[in-house]
Parts: structure tokens; C-alpha cells; sequence
């Protein structure tokens, strides 16, 4: 009869290992831990996977193909080379700043392969404050995350998580409006609270840095005081409802991107048959600025995932002010501590971004010109 089986003991046991390719059966555990399933219903999920494979790190690490990692990466919307101990971010990049239509679109993605209702609070908050106020100078980071129900044969609800790792400001003006926006169409036509949840700092960071699963940050309660919903409503609507005043501008964004169009309280139309929404064909694309460079392996797109953040921000910089120069998009660059990159050196840095820079400040460093004697 075998043992019952204690996913933490198993881990730490792992984890202690001096042979790196442990690292493998640690982040295969870890996947479904964090993810709320109990490593005893892993075969209901793996048939591939019996009981006996998961009684050692030996047993288990024959047990594990890369067909299988591939499928467990599918499942959970995470990335293989996670899996596989080559880096550690474990999602792939996601972003949405000033294109608000592609949230909507992933939304309409997510709702259309797999079961919904306003039980699932699609939408949740993460932030590191829970006292958001527009009139309040000082960094307020919201990391929005897009949950999908995964179809899996077992009771419990099970999640993908989208994260979208801008890194919002809300004592921004346009990152507030277009979050208040999002919120205001998701409550509005969805009929859901969006709720927001604090955590410290250093957490919210290894979120934006994809270093974290984000369950166990948005589960329990969520009724949550203030939900972003409140920051989207007229007095009218609710009697909690904040920063009424830019409610107007709010709406004329909406109008600008003709967002209600993107967005029904009707289901979307179903994937077709024989898609599973258990094992979607692929996952949605991140939407951030790609490179055309030729890969070569798993160690180039590790590559490029150091640079793809970089050069999102750099991009989002530049649409915000068009004048600013290299030199200080570099300096804020390497202030964002969640960007891999920023530990890198200033010139580095300059020839992944150089490009992207507008007509009018290529080629100037940002130096202050010299005073004449």
C-alpha cells in the first residue's frame, strides 16, 4: 500500500538535492501546489503519471518526459523552460498599456474556451497599497490578472493566471484611466467586483518579475474594501464610490477606443468541437513589441525574454513623452527592479533600445551640454 503522499516533504527533500536536473521534479511539484491541486490527483490530470512515480525524486524523474512537462506547462499557461530549470521566470510577458483592446480581446479568448460565471472574479487586483489616491504623487503599482477556469476532473476550481506586467501606476493619469475604463466595462457589462489585493512590495515585484504564482495572493475573500469597481461609479451608482470627478474622462476613453464593442454580457461562441478547453491548442500571444532575430534554441529565447520587457517599457516611455532622451529612459530602466535587465550596464542596455527611440531624440545621449566658460 503506498504512503500517503506529503507534497511539502517531497519538495524539501528535492529541493535539497545536489543534482540540478532535481530542480525538474521540484517546479513539477510546485506547478500543481501552487495551483491548489493535491500531488495524489496529479494521474487524474497525467494519466501518464501513476502513483508509484511520485514515491521519489528517482521514480518520478524517469517518470518525466519533456511530452509531459510540455503538457503540464499547457495545462497551467506557464512556460516549459520554467519547468525545465533553464530560467526562472515562470509566464510569458504580457502587456497591454495603451492598447486596451488587447485585454478585451484576451477576455473575450478566455471566456470563449472555458467555463464562466461572475464566481470566478475574472478580473483581480494585485497592489502593494490598499489606500489607492490619484491626488497622491508617489508610486502606487496594480499588476491586473485575467483568471481562465481550467477544465480538469477533479471538484476543485483551477485556474490559469494571465498577468500583465506593465506595472500600472495609479498616481499616473493615463494608466489610472485606462484601468479605471477596463474596471468599468468588466463591472458594468460583467456584472463582477474586481477585487484588489495587497501584498508587500517585495512580492508584488516577484509578480511583475513572473518569479511568482499568483494564487495563494488572490484566493479567500473577494469582497474586497476598496475593489476597483469603487473608483469607476457615480454617487448614483454606488455610495462607496471614489474619485467621482474624472468619471467623465473615464468615459470619453472608453468612446476614444470604442471598448464597449469589445465586451458582451452574452457568452462568447464556444470552441469548436474537439478543441479542449483542458489542453487549448496554444496559449494567447503576449502582446509586446517582438524583434526579429533569429533563435536558436531555448537559450535565445531566454534571450529574448531578458530583453522583451525592457524594450515593452522603453516603448511605453517614449508614447508617453516622444522628447525624452535615451540617457533617462536608460536611468528609469535600471530603476525598475522587476526588469532582469536593469542590473545589466548602461551601454547594454542602449543598443537593445536604441531603436525604438523617436526621430527626434536618436542619437542624443541625454547629457546636459557643457557651460562655456
Amino acid at each position: 500500500m503506498i504512503a500517503p503522499l506529503n507534497i511539502d516533504k517531497l519538495w524539501k527533500i528535492f529541493a535539497g538535492k545536489s543534482n540540478p536536473v532535481n530542480l525538474i521534479a521540484q517546479r513539477f511539484f510546485q506547478a500543481f501546489q501552487e495551483h491548489g491541486i493535491d500531488a495524489s490527483k496529479i494521474p487524474r490530470l497525467l494519466p501518464q503519471i501513476k502513483l508509484d512515480d511520485l514515491k521519489s525524486s528517482e521514480a518520478l524523474l524517469t517518470a518525466l518526459t519533456p511530452d509531459i512537462l510540455d503538457q503540464t506547462a499547457k495545462l497551467f499557461g506557464i512556460r516549459t523552460e520554467w519547468l525545465e530549470g533553464l530560467d526562472d521566470e515562470i509566464y510569458e510577458f504580457h502587456s497591454c498599456y495603451k492598447q486596451p483592446e488587447l485585454f478585451f480581446e484576451l477576455l473575450a479568448t478566455l471566456r470563449g474556451r472555458a467555463k464562466f460565471d461572475s464566481f470566478d472574479f475574472p478580473l483581480r487586483i494585485i497592489s502593494s497599497t490598499n489606500k489607492l489616491d490619484c491626488n497622491d504623487d508617489r508610486e502606487q503599482l496594480l499588476v491586473p490578472i485575467l483568471l481562465e477556469r481550467i477544465e480538469v476532473p477533479i471538484d476543485e476550481r483551477i485556474y490559469r493566471y494571465h498577468i500583465y506586467n506593465d506595472g500600472f501606476d495609479w498616481s499616473h493619469l493615463p494608466s489610472r484611466i485606462q484601468l479605471k475604463a477596463i474596471a468599468r466595462l468588466v463591472a458594468t457589462v460583467l456584472n463582477t467586483p474586481i477585487p484588489i489585493f495587497k501584498v508587500s512590495p517585495i512580492e508584488l515585484n516577484e509578480i511583475l518579475g513572473r518569479k511568482l504564482i499568483p494564487r495563494n495572493f488572490i484566493d479567500g475573500c473577494q469582497l474586497t474594501n476598496p475593489s476597483l469597481e469603487d473608483f469607476i461609479y457615480t454617487y448614483e451608482e454606488s455610495v462607496v464610490a471614489k474619485e467621482v470627478d474624472e468619471l467623465p474622462e473615464v468615459l470619453k476613453y472608453i468612446e476614444q477606443y470604442k471598448l464597449e464593442a469589445l465586451i458582451s454580457s452574452e457568452p462568447p461562441q464556444p470552441i469548436p468541437p474537439g478543441e479542449s478547453a483542458f489542453e487549448p491548442e496554444s496559449s494567447p500571444e503576449p502582446a509586446t513589441p517582438t524583434t526579429n532575430k533569429p533563435k536558436t534554441g531555448k537559450r535565445a529565447d531566454n534571450n529574448l525574454d531578458l530583453w522583451e520587457p525592457v524594450r515593452a517599457v522603453a516603448s511605453m516611455l517614449w508614447m508617453d513623452n516622444d522628447s525624452l532622451p535615451i540617457a533617462d529612459a536608460i536611468r528609469h530602466l535600471k530603476s525598475v527592479a522587476h526588469l532582469k535587465a536593469s542590473k545589466l550596464s548602461e551601454s547594454a542596455i542602449r543598443k537593445r533600445i536604441a531603436d525604438l527611440a523617436p526621430p527626434k531624440v536618436k542619437g542624443k545621449p541625454g547629457r546636459k551640454p557643457k557651460q562655456s566658460s
